[in-house]
C-alpha cells in the first residue's frame, strides 16, 4: 500500500498556473493610458482642455494653456487639429480613469459568455462604454466657449462645487446604485452580442449620470502637474464609490473634500 501510495504521488499532474482574469487585457490598457496621459503631460505635449484665459492676463496675451495664440506659429495644429486632440485626450483619460470603474462590469460580460465569444462580447461592451464617456466630451468641448471667458480658476472652483453638490442628490444616489446591478446576458446567437452591446450602453449611462459632474472637472482643469493631481484624486473618488462596501459613506466623504476644494483653488489659481 505504501508502494502504491508513493506512485500515486510520484504520477500526480502538476499543479497548474491560475487561470489569468478575463479582465486583465483592460486593466493593462488603463495602466498603459495613464502612462500615455504622464508622458504627454511632462512632456508639455499636452496643456489641458481649458480653453479659457485668465481674466487678469494682459490684453493681447494668453496663457499657454489656455487659447491658442490668433496666429499659430508654422508647423503648429490648427483649430479643427487641435479641437481633435483635445477630444483625442479626454478619450485617453477617460480610459484611465473611467475603465477600472468598469471591470466589475466587463469580469461579468466575460464570465457569462462562451469563451468562444467571450473577447468579441468584452470588446463590444468596452467600445460602447467608451463611447458614451466620448460622446460627453464631444459635448463639454463643444459648449468651452460658454466658459472661455470667466478665468480658469473660478471656472474650476464652480465646477467643484456643483460637484460636491451632485454628490449628495438622490439622483446621484440612484446612479450610483445602477452602476453596481448586472444584467443577464444571453450566451449564443446574435443576441449575445447585442445584449453585450445593450449592457455596455445601459452601465455607460448610469455610470455617466453617477459621474458627469466629477469628469466636468477635468474639463475645466489645466495642464501640468495640476492636471494629474486631480485625475488622481477624481479617480481615486470613482474607484472608492464603485468597489467600496458602502458607497454612500464614500459618495458624502467626497462630496465634503470637493466642497472644501472649491475655495482652496477660488483663492490659489495656481491649483488649476
Amino acid at each position: 500500500m505504501a508502494l502504491e501510495d508513493a506512485g500515486r504521488t510520484r504520477t500526480a499532474p502538476a499543479s497548474r498556473w491560475p487561470r489569468p482574469r478575463v479582465t486583465l487585457g483592460y486593466e493593462l490598457a488603463a495602466v498603459a493610458a495613464w502612462s500615455a496621459v504622464i508622458a504627454l503631460t511632462v512632456t508639455g505635449a499636452v496643456h489641458g482642455l481649458h480653453p479659457a484665459a485668465p481674466a487678469t492676463a494682459p490684453a493681447g496675451e494668453v496663457a499657454h494653456h489656455h487659447m491658442p495664440p490668433a496666429h499659430p506659429p508654422p508647423g503648429a495644429p490648427g483649430p479643427g487639429t487641435a479641437g481633435f486632440g483635445s477630444l483625442a485626450m479626454w478619450t485617453l483619460m477617460c480610459v484611465a480613469m473611467m475603465l477600472p470603474a468598469a471591470l466589475p462590469a466587463l469580469a461579468h460580460v466575460g464570465d457569462n459568455s462562451l469563451r468562444r465569444h467571450r473577447r468579441r462580447a468584452m470588446a463590444g461592451f468596452a467600445a460602447v462604454y467608451l463611447t458614451v464617456w466620448t460622446g460627453y466630451g464631444a459635448l463639454l468641448l463643444a459648449a468651452a466657449p460658454l466658459w472661455s471667458r470667466p478665468p480658469g480658476h473660478a471656472v474650476a472652483a464652480g465646477a467643484l462645487a456643483l460637484a460636491a453638490a451632485w454628490q449628495l442628490t438622490v439622483h446621484k444616489r440612484r446612479a450610483l446604485r445602477d452602476c453596481h446591478r448586472s444584467s443577464p446576458l444571453p450566451l449564443s446567437g446574435p443576441r449575445a452580442a447585442t445584449g453585450a452591446v445593450r449592457f455596455g450602453l445601459r452601465h455607460g449611462g448610469a455610470c455617466l449620470r453617477s459621474c458627469w459632474a466629477l469628469m466636468a472637472v477635468m474639463a475645466v482643469a489645466g495642464g501640468g502637474a495640476a492636471m494629474l493631481a486631480w485625475m488622481a484624486l477624481l479617480t481615486g473618488i470613482v474607484m472608492a464609490e464603485r468597489f467600496a462596501s458602502g458607497p454612500g459613506r464614500v459618495t458624502r466623504l467626497a462630496a465634503g473634500v470637493l466642497a472644501a476644494a472649491a475655495p482652496a483653488v477660488a483663492l490659489i489659481p495656481a491649483a488649476v
